[in-house]
This record gives structure tokens, C-alpha cells and sequence, in this order.
């Protein structure tokens, strides 16, 4: 427990109990509307639960925020902590000192990604004239407070059982000589999957770029499902294409140190723009699912396209980022490949 002395642990386990609460009480209201809601009955009882259910909406599009937040918070409190921490250079070290680290931080961006999605639907149900979305909407909110439950469990276990006095592994010790020795997945089809997110980033802009355009109900959720499907590949180009070119190390593989000031801390934007294209897209195609009826659909013609466009433009915006790097390296290296003798 002395872990709660630590800054940046206390803030952390905050925003994650926060986020909880948060989600707990729009849960709340979604549990009323699910035994009690009926859309063809216009009671006063109706109404005021009708207007619970924006509160509850209110609630959870804030703790979506905290959620994300959650998720910055906690690479920003495993590099703090790394300063502290013998051998450990940046995050990895310190997520790595503890079995659960990794498992953590997965938890968080899951459930940060899952809010995000869910946060897209409600902004589309407020676009929609009739409560066709009511029942839908409930159950995914009751979703969210035990994932948010989840999620402070993990992260309340790996912060407060991390032993500071450790003398942990920093990510050239752990992942160098792995990327180097190619005997891991860390290292994975460099090429394959460089490809694979190239490839993926330039579909996805395309589809939703065209489902923009006509925002059919297949079109706008196979343009969301091809930034789903694209975020994986996405992520590891990042860690074995881009992280190599920006430190001019070809075995350097770590995610984490592209957060630091040494790259300008290109992490940010690049995650950053990833997660937006990917909760954006994945929320209308989510949206596009739920859109059954007659009202639903003529709101998606309305909602979907803007979404559509703000995921193209932050997938293009992922690709820019990933891109400097590698193309700094081209000029500095006289077009010499950073991998030619690997």
C-alpha cells in the first residue's frame, strides 16, 4: 500500500475509480429503463424516465473521458515511475517488473476503446427522433461498469503490488536481443505486417471516405470494420517499422520509448489518431448495426458520414506520423535501408 504515496499511482487508481463510478451510475439508470421502459406507453413515469436515460447518457460520455484519460495515465505513471526504478528506462521496465503490467494496460485500452464505441452510439441515438435505440443503448451501459469494475481491479493489483525497490529490465535488455535474435513475436513478419497496416490504413480511409459519401447501412459498417481489423496491424507497425526508424536502431522495438521527448514524443499522436479512427469508425458501424428501423436509418444518413470522415482523416493522420520517421531515415541515411543487415 505505500504505492499510494506515489504521485502518479494514486492519480491513476483516481481517474480508474472515477471512471467506475461514473459508468456505475448511468448503469444504474439503464437497469430502470430496461424492466420498466416501454416506448409505446407515454406515462409521466415514461417521461421521466426518458429523461434519466439522457442523464445516464450524460454520465457515461463522461466517463468515457476518464477512461481514456485512464489509459494516458497509465503509460504516464509507468514512465514516471521508471525514474524511480533500477534498470527500468522507460515504461516497459516498469510494466514488465510485474506479472499483471502488461495484462493491465491491455484491460485499459479495451475498456477505453469499448466507452469510446459506446459514446459514438449515444451520439447517434441523440439524432434519432424515436427511442427505437432505448433497450440497446441500456444493455451495452450495464456493460460498462463491470469492465470499468474490471479495470480497476487490474490496475489497483499491478500499481499497488509493484515493488518499487526492484531491480527491473529495461526494454534494450528484454527486446533488443530479442528483435535481434528474431525468436520472438515482438520481432513478427516486420514486412508482412508493415504491409498488412499500409494496406489497411489506405482501405480504410478509401471505404470511409466512400461511405461518406453514401452512407448505406453495409457500406458504413464494412468502412468500420476495416478500421477494427486495421488497429492490430496498425499498432504493430508502429512498434517494429516506426519505433526502429525513429531511434536509427533497427532492433529497437519498444512502444513505449516513442512516448519520450528524445522522438518528440511522436507516440502521442500516432496512438492518439489510431484509437480516434478506430472508436469513430467502430461506433458508426456500430451505429449502422443498430439501425433497423425507419427513423434509425434516415438519423445514420446524418451521423455517419462526419464520423466517417473524422476516421479517415485520423487514420491519415497515423500514417503521416508513422511515415516522418522512416522518411527522416531515408534522407539522413543517403536512401540506405535501416535493415540491411538484418
Amino acid at each position: 500500500m505505500s504505492n499510494l504515496l506515489e504521485p502518479w499511482v494514486l492519480l491513476r487508481l483516481v481517474a480508474g475509480l472515477v471512471a467506475l463510478l461514473l459508468f456505475v451510475r448511468s448503469a444504474s439508470t439503464a437497469q430502470k429503463v430496461l424492466r420498466h421502459f416501454d416506448v409505446r406507453r407515454a406515462t409521466e413515469g415514461q417521461l421521466a424516465l426518458e429523461k434519466q436515460q439522457e442523464l445516464a447518457a450524460t454520465f457515461a460520455r463522461v466517463g468515457t473521458v476518464v477512461q481514456v484519460a485512464s489509459l494516458a495515465l497509465s503509460m504516464l505513471a509507468a514512465d514516471r515511475l521508471s525514474h524511480g526504478v533500477r534498470g527500468a528506462m522507460c515504461a516497459y521496465g516498469v510494466f514488465s517488473a510485474h506479472p499483471w503490467g502488461f495484462r493491465s494496460l491491455a484491460i485499459t485500452g479495451g475498456v477505453a476503446l469499448a466507452a469510446g464505441v459506446l459514446t459514438q452510439v449515444y451520439a447517434f441515438d441523440s439524432r434519432v427522433k424515436s427511442l427505437d435505440l432505448a433497450r440497446p443503448l441500456a444493455i451495452a451501459t450495464c456493460c460498462m461498469a463491470p469492465l470499468a469494475a474490471l479495470d480497476v481491479a487490474m490496475a489497483a493489483k499491478f500499481l499497488l503490488g509493484l515493488d518499487l525497490s526492484v531491480v527491473a529490465s529495461c526494454c534494450s535488455v528484454q527486446l533488443d536481443p530479442v528483435s535481434a535474435a528474431g525468436e520472438a513475436y515482438a520481432v513478427g513478419p516486420r514486412v508482412l505486417l508493415t504491409v498488412l497496416a499500409v494496406a489497411g490504413v489506405g482501405l480504410s480511409i478509401g471505404l470511409g471516405l466512400l461511405a461518406a459519401r453514401r452512407p448505406s447501412r453495409l457500406a458504413v459498417v464494412v468502412a468500420g470494420i476495416a478500421s477494427i481489423v486495421t488497429l492490430p496491424a496498425a499498432l504493430a507497425a508502429s512498434v517494429l517499422e516506426v519505433a526502429p526508424h525513429a531511434f536509427e536502431i533497427p532492433t529497437h522495438v519498444c512502444p513505449f520509448c516513442l512516448l519520450k521527448a528524445d522522438v518528440f514524443g511522436i507516440g502521442y499522436p500516432l496512438f492518439g489518431a489510431i484509437f480516434v479512427a478506430t472508436a469513430w469508425a467502430g461506433g458508426a458501424a456500430v451505429s449502422a448495426g443498430l439501425a433497423r428501423t425507419e427513423s434509425t436509418r434516415e438519423a445514420l444518413a446524418r451521423f455517419a458520414p462526419p464520423r466517417l470522415r473524422v476516421g479517415a482523416v485520423a487514420w491519415a493522420l497515423a500514417f503521416a506520423v508513422g511515415l516522418a520517421p522512416i522518411v527522416r531515415y531515408a534522407i539522413v541515411g543517403g536512401g540506405a535501408s535501416l535493415f540491411a543487415s538484418h
